[in-house]
């Protein structure tokens, strides 16, 4: 039953209307994605979704130091705009 979760992933996607942007991915693996607010399929509006896809998803839980200090700040929405390569590549936040 392995494929399943793939068919309901496909089905929410289509149903829900969320579109993810892929916005980059860190030196750890991990890639970021913005979904803009939208109208889901009962007109309710969604707010904007900053989103991490771990590079290892086994792991449920993270811990300090999983994700960068700058992707971070961009998820807890303390940061607007995602990181930079130059900001990716130099470490100033």
């Amino acid at each position: 039953m392995s494929w399943w979760p793939g068919v309901w992933r496909s089905v929410w996607s289509a149903l829900s209307r969320e579109v993810r942007e892929h916005v980059g991915t860190d030196h750890l693996g991990n890639k970021y994605y913005y979904v803009a607010e939208y109208k889901n399929w009962r007109g309710q509006t969604i707010r904007e979704k900053r989103i991490v896809e771990a590079a290892n998803r086994k792991e449920v839980d993270y811990e300090a130091g999983d994700i960068p200090t700058e992707w971070e700040a961009w998820i807890r929405r303390t940061r607007k705009t995602p990181p930079t390569m130059e900001v990716r590549m130099h470490g100033k936040y």
